[in-house]
């Protein structure tokens, strides 16, 4: 017995695009939700994937402001967590950001206004400019199960 099996290229070619063009966007939010999962959780006492460790608040600083407790502000306060952001929608990126204006200093340090040194503080997972490797596998996980999804 013998079968043969002929596929209309360009007809085959635009089915399979049309499809991936319907997952883009549900996958680009899977992405962009799990990596804001995490950078959400980096602001916990531990965090979930941390660049480096946070350092206390330093002494001075901390009696002068928070009557001595070392607790970074970015944990007491949570007004950066709060600012945390997705923006979704579009197929080719889904982004996630913050505009508060000492978001920099503290992923980056640096000197604050009152002339204090802040050490970094990474909440993002980025490393120079990578994505940590734990987080790449959480977003190609939540792509994975957002194609299955979509998919069925």
């Amino acid at each position: 017995m013998n079968a043969t099996l002929t596929i209309d290229e360009p007809a085959f070619l635009n089915s399979i695009m049309a499809e991936f063009q319907r997952v883009k966007v549900p996958c680009q939010a899977a992405m962009a939700n799990a990596f804001a999962t995490v950078v959400n959780h980096n602001f916990g006492q531990d965090g979930e994937d941390r660049p480096i460790a946070w350092p206390p608040l330093g002494k001075s600083y901390a009696n002068n402001y928070h009557d001595g407790d070392r607790t970074p502000t970015l944990q007491l306060f949570g007004n950066l967590q709060a600012s945390i952001d997705i923006e979704e929608g579009n197929p080719e990126y889904a982004s996630v950001f913050t505009n508060n204006p000492y978001a920099d200093l503290q992923q980056f340090g640096g000197e604050s206004e009152q002339g204090y040194k802040i050490p970094a503080r990474p909440f993002f997972p980025i490393v120079g400019n990578e994505i940590t490797p734990y987080t790449i596998q959480k977003c190609v996980n939540a792509c994975e199960a957002e194609l299955v999804r979509s998919l069925k």
